[in-house]
């Protein structure tokens, strides 16, 4: 192991019928670029190994994939969003949300209705933390399609629109509940030497704050975290007092990270890793997701969520971590 429901239905207005909006051909110089925002996609087989990204400006959705340690575009098609321009905040404001969120749920028919959404529907988790605590609202945002008979320019309620026989393709690169989507107003993509040196910026900031929760370093720790933190049952103050009592009963802890999915939204990083947690006298082992806000020149922790893993899949990643382990040493 690596170190480890309201849908948004198209407005029916009375526009003139369009041609779909053309997605230019790639450069070559375009194809050596990779998006900024977009820094590690996960190599943990738990996890998605696609990556959606919505380009609301050139009203395209290009997807990602994991290819090794590298990130590459394998594909882009036209997309239709918000009849209405800019960042949703509100219900009913026919905007398209511009964030970091998942795809949650298949529907088809008979649950949608064809005429509205077309083959496939895949919702997604908006409103998402970060967007409550902005206080957004509204719900329904979804990916879907549309019949071929309406066109891809008539603007939606607010979800991410695309042709029929594209919906069936993206079908195939969705893991339910995993799979990312990340909306923007305008995707910026950098060189490859200047998104290595933002994915090192960033692994080190991870990588510090696991060093200093296993070495219980508390208040390197805590520095870590905005004060206005907040975990299931735990608020900043809380969470301390919580660590300092752990250190004082556990003699030792170990803190094993699988390579961790990173993607940043403007000021907001979402990082989704495997974590194994093992001291002399608890181990567990789950999907550990950190809700991460600009501060200065680095992130502050706003919000830790930890969920079990699968015990079977537990079983197998630590095999393969122990049989890696007996070949290492095979080898030194």
């Amino acid at each position: 192991m690596r170190c480890f429901l309201t849908g948004c239905a198209l407005l029916f207005l009375s526009l003139p019928t369009m041609a779909d909006p053309v997605v230019a051909p790639k450069s070559q110089n375009e194809k050596e670029l990779l998006p900024a925002s977009l820094l590690q996609i996960s190599e943990t087989e738990a996890f998605s190994r696609y990556v959606f990204l919505v380009d609301k400006e050139q009203r395209k959705l290009s997807v990602f994939e994991r290819n090794g340690e590298l990130i590459q575009k394998i594909t882009e098609y036209p997309a239709d969003i918000g009849k209405m321009g800019g960042n949703k905040t509100k219900r009913d404001d026919h905007k398209t949300p511009e964030g970091i969120y998942f795809l949650q749920e298949r529907l088809s028919q008979p649950k949608i209705p064809f005429s509205l959404y077309g083959a496939l529907a895949f919702t997604t988790n908006y409103p998402n933390l970060f967007d409550k605590r902005e206080n957004k609202t509204g719900s329904g945002i979804w990916l879907h399609a549309i019949p071929d008979s309406v066109p891809l320019t008539r603007g939606s309620r607010g979800c991410v629109v695309v042709r029929n026989d594209v919906i069936k393709k993206l079908a195939d690169y969705i893991k339910l509940g995993e799979t990312p989507i990340l909306i923007f107003d305008h995707v910026d993509y950098v060189s490859k030497d200047e998104h290595d040196k933002r994915r090192l910026a960033l692994s080190n900031f991870v990588e510090s704050w696991r060093q200093a929760w296993e070495t219980q370093d508390i208040e390197k720790y805590m520095s870590y975290y905005d004060a206005g933190f907040k975990a299931p049952g735990f608020n900043y103050n809380s969470w301390k007092n919580h660590k300092k009592s752990l250190k004082s009963k556990y003699e030792y802890i170990k803190v094993h990270l699988s390579q961790p999915y990173i993607v940043q939204h403007n000021d907001q990083l979402l990082v989704k890793t495997l974590q194994r947690y093992e001291s002399d006298k608890h181990i567990d082992y789950g999907v550990k997701t950190i809700y991460a806000l600009k501060s200065g020149d680095s992130f502050k922790i706003i919000r830790e969520e930890w969920a079990p893993f699968n015990q079977n899949e537990v079983a197998a990643a630590i095999a393969r971590e122990n049989s890696m382990t007996a070949s290492s040493n095979k080898t030194q």
